[in-house]
Formats: structure tokens, sequence, C-alpha cells
């Protein structure tokens, strides 16, 4: 089974060698998905409680993320770089990660699916 829960941050960011407007301090309003995948526990009838779920992604990705300056943490700061740090924050805290879906702006996202 599949669990899916949305996230969203507010952060600015730039692309220093990008050819374009990306190489100026701009800000997005990014939406993340984050999706487990597991078998459901007989004890408590759930993968995990989405309030567990929202604690390690709060803690680990949301409060450090938003509002915040991304390239004091991710130097290169393409979606696909920021997704694959989220990843590596993520992961170990929740093994059945299974995929993280990360929208830039509405019709522009990466999805990443681990290493």
């Amino acid at each position: 089974m599949i669990l899916r829960k949305e996230y969203g941050f507010e952060a600015a960011h730039f692309i220093h060698n990008h050819p374009g407007k990306c190489r100026n301090l701009h800000g997005h309003s990014y939406k993340l998905f984050v999706s487990l995948e597991g078998l459901v526990r007989p004890e408590t009838g759930m993968i995990i409680d989405f309030d567990d779920l929202s604690k390690i992604v709060l803690d680990r990705v949301v409060l450090p993320l938003d509002h915040h300056f991304l390239n004091d943490l991710i130097p290169l700061s393409t979606a696909e770089n920021i997704v694959t740090w989220i990843w590596d924050q993520l992961k170990p805290g929740l093994p059945e990660l299974s995929q993280l879906e990360l929208f830039e702006t509405t019709d522009n996202c990466v999805i990443y699916r681990g290493a």
C-alpha cells in the first residue's frame, strides 16, 4: 500500500551557473509530496500514523527550509538537488520512503525514488 502526504514551504535561492533569469535571487512556494510504501501493521491498521510522519518531515525538512535561503544548505539548489537533499534527510527516519515529488511551481516538478 502507498501512503502520500503533502507539505509546503517557501524558500529563496539562485542557480549561479544558470544562463537565464534563475541566476538571480528569487523564491518559490514549494509543494512536497512524501510517499511511503509498506504493509499495514495489524496492531495499528496503518503504515504510519500521519502525525508521526509529519513530525519527521516538519523537523527534518520543512523547518530547516521554510523561509530560508536554500543555497546555504544546497549550494547548487536546483529542484533535482533539493529533492535529493530532502530524501537524504528523511530516509533514515522513514525506511518505507518510496517517492518524493517536489513542485517548484504549479507545473514544474521533479520525482525522486532514491538512489
